[in-house]
């Protein structure tokens, strides 16, 4: 579900040379874990094809209902990659369970940092350009979203 995504993050943390992949690996777990909080509390699904969550929620109500519209409600549903994923969390989470969740986790998207965004595609970089303090803070993320999941079990 996430933690051995996070306990590799952990691990690789303590070299800088290897940042990157603790932040991604940082990145990951908390995704992970937040998709199973969507898919176990909160109503999301995982019967496509290719296996991708999705709200039905969100899927379900487009604003009007033309193939373009459908289609993007189609796409906006998908549980993807953060720091959207965490939006889509805050978005669906209601409930005894959202209210334990939410009352966890950190109002702004840890993941959505205005000069610093997160992004799936980042493995792709240097390590040299992801900061310590960036992995301590997606590392500290990924523990709390991790905490909140089994707060709420």
């Amino acid at each position: 579900m996430g933690l051995c995504h996070y306990d590799a993050a952990t691990q690789l943390a303590k070299s800088p040379q290897l940042f990157g992949s603790a932040d991604h690996l940082a990145g990951i777990a908390a995704e992970c874990v937040i998709k199973a909080m969507l898919l176990d509390f909160f109503g999301s699904m995982q019967d496509s094809p290719l296996g991708i969550p999705y709200s039905p929620v969100i899927r379900n109500s487009p604003a009007a209902p033309s193939k373009t519209q459908i289609e993007k409600a189609r796409k906006a549903s998908e549980h993807g990659h953060l720091p959207h994923v965490w939006d889509q969390l805050f978005l669906l989470a209601n409930g005894h369970q959202g209210a334990t969740v939410l009352a966890q986790l950190p109002q702004q998207n840890p993941f959505r940092e205005s000069t610093d965004e997160w992004d799936v595609a980042h493995r792709y970089r240097d390590s040299g350009q992801i900061s310590e303090q960036r992995v301590k803070r997606h590392l500290a993320a990924a523990r709390t979203v991790i905490a909140a999941y089994q707060l709420a079990k």
